[in-house]
């Protein structure tokens, strides 16, 4: 109780609820009911296991653009206010794809595929900007009021608890009712977001003159040339996987990703930028089979006989409860390792992810029968419960490392790049492991027929091999400091040069000053020799 107080006299009880409302409703619920229905919607199309794999790569593509939204949110404001426009254009963007993914008919040619995935591509766009901007701004206050991290366990509780409520409500009719309802329920809590955005519930003062807006944007020109750059990648990608040959798009997602990284380390500071990279390749590892073992899961007697052929409620929504209930367990036990350095954490997640790749190996060769092990029993053990539990252990710590090096007044875009980077890897990932299910002959069909004979040595090598022989770098790019030491030195942020951000306005209160102020001295370009804020980060960086 005395955190929750504590959370209020920082935050405020509007921006609590609307945290409350993004991560618990949008990103925990809708987000949840939307991946789990493409699986569902794209097997009624009769859409195979990889070409799902692909066509999930373009409905998550806004997560890899986040960075060009934040900078957009930073310099150019839509009205009044810098988040407040995008906030409610994106929600409108998400209510036009899930309309449009609600009233398609039931049965819909293969050739159709990327066409829906670009309804969810528009949905996820939504949640996207909402979960970028609250980030921003939580992350702005965190500093100014010398918050902790227990706004960090705010957010991922609700996130964790929503998508616990949504996969409980799957599991009522995803077998009987088909991926529809799941849709059409995410509809009223996106007016939810637009009567609350609109509202004002989100804590802005008003955006400064355009004199200022534009010294801002100069002051720092790769930074939003790299986001720029990310979402101009990110189409790319998009297109090529969408009309590109299988050679094609893998050189278009190889090329676009080794000059973004090139050019981050151009543009970050050096901790930052090789903890980034770090998370890229990690994301990047773990190279993504997700269509065949989807498929494989769920393919019926005729796609894998004596296979485990689980129903869409056990597959979409056990397992999401049990996955949900291990992301939690690993926000719980991330509080107990915060002493623990960065090093040891990600190592462990690691090792806990190819654990968790081990029972998918079970299951593929059915060798869990022979040790008394049930099909339903072993998936839970792994993928299901492991693999969440690492990946939010894994999520904290780095999310604890970039609030606390976000620069002054442009915290969107440091969150959105750092974070477009990672989703950039995982669609980089789901790239080569659609190459490698076709280079190996996997076919997979909701009905039949299939092919999986090549899947078991692709989740060794893939989910287990390449995963541990990029361990060794976590000891090259990842920052010696512990975890509970990312917040002993909050008095400035790292220096980007840019100029200083607007003042804060309180959570609790944000009182109406005319738009557009003038500019003033304190919005001056500073060299980043002379700057006290650039001092104080090259000494972080030698300490870490």
């Amino acid at each position: 109780m005395d955190s929750i107080r504590k959370l209020r006299e920082t935050f405020g009880d509007a921006f609590l609820g609307y945290l409350l409302m993004t991560y618990l409703g949008l990103k925990g619920m809708v987000y949840t009911f939307l991946q789990t229905a493409m699986l569902p919607y794209f097997q009624l199309m009769g859409v195979s296991g990889t070409k799902f794999q692909l066509a999930s790569v373009v409905a998550m593509i806004p997560w890899s653009m986040k960075g060009w939204i934040g900078v957009l949110s930073d310099i150019v404001p839509i009205g009044r206010y810098h988040k407040r426009g995008y906030l409610l254009l994106s929600a409108a963007l998400g209510v036009a794809g899930l309309g449009g993914l609600a009233a398609l008919p039931d049965k819909l040619a293969p050739t159709e595929v990327w066409y829906v995935a670009m309804l969810f591509c528009a949905s996820f766009a939504f949640i996207a900007t909402f979960d970028l901007l609250c980030e921003g701004k939580y992350s702005e206050v965190m500093r100014e009021e010398q918050a902790g991290s227990d706004v960090l366990t705010w957010v991922w509780a609700s996130l964790n608890f929503g998508s616990l409520i949504a996969a409980l409500a799957i599991g009522l009719f995803v077998d009987t009712h088909g991926p529809r309802p799941m849709i059409i329920s995410c509809l009223p809590l996106a007016a939810l977001a637009i009567w609350r955005t609109a509202a004002g519930d989100l804590p802005e003062m008003p955006a400064r003159s355009w004199t200022s807006l534009r010294l801002k944007a100069m002051s720092e020109p790769d930074l939003f040339l790299l986001a720029t750059a990310m979402a101009a990648g990110s189409l790319a990608m998009a297109l090529g996987t969408a009309y590109l040959p299988q050679r094609g798009r893998a050189a278009v997602a190889l090329l676009v990703s080794a000059i973004l990284v090139i050019y981050s380390f151009r543009t970050l500071p050096k901790t930052l930028a090789r903890s980034n990279f770090y998370m890229f390749l990690m994301s990047v590892a773990y190279i993504d089979l997700s269509g065949p073992l989807a498929y494989f899961y769920t393919g019926g007697p005729d796609c894998v006989p004596g296979g485990p052929n689980f129903s869409y409620s056990y597959y979409l929504a056990v397992s999401n409860v049990v996955g949900s209930a291990g992301s939690m367990l690993g926000a719980i036990a991330f509080q107990w390792i915060q002493d623990w350095s960065f090093r040891n954490a990600f190592c462990i997640t690691a090792c806990i992810q190819v654990l968790a790749s081990a029972f998918d190996l079970l299951l593929i060769s059915r060798s869990n029968l022979a040790i008394g092990l049930s099909d339903k029993a072993a998936y839970l053990f792994g993928d299901a419960a492991c693999q969440s539990m690492a990946t939010q252990m894994a999520t904290m710590p780095m999310a604890l490392l970039t609030a606390q090096m976000c620069p002054r007044g442009a915290e969107a875009t440091v969150f959105a790049i750092l974070a477009g980077f990672q989703n950039f890897g995982q669609a980089l990932a789901s790239i080569i492991g659609a190459e490698l299910a076709d280079f190996f002959g996997i076919h997979s069909a909701k009905d039949g027929p299939c092919n999986f004979d090549w899947l078991g040595f692709l989740v060794v090598l893939c989910h287990m091999c390449v995963p541990l022989c990029c361990l060794p770098f976590t000891w090259c790019l990842v920052p010696a400091g512990r975890i509970n030491e990312a917040f002993e030195d909050l008095s400035t942020a790292p220096s980007f040069r840019s100029p200083a951000s607007s003042p804060s306005a309180s959570p609790r209160h944000s009182p109406e000053t005319p738009p557009f102020p003038d500019v003033d001295s304190e919005y001056c370009l500073m060299e980043e020799k002379d700057s006290p804020t650039n001092a104080n980060r090259v000494q972080r960086e030698t300490n870490f």
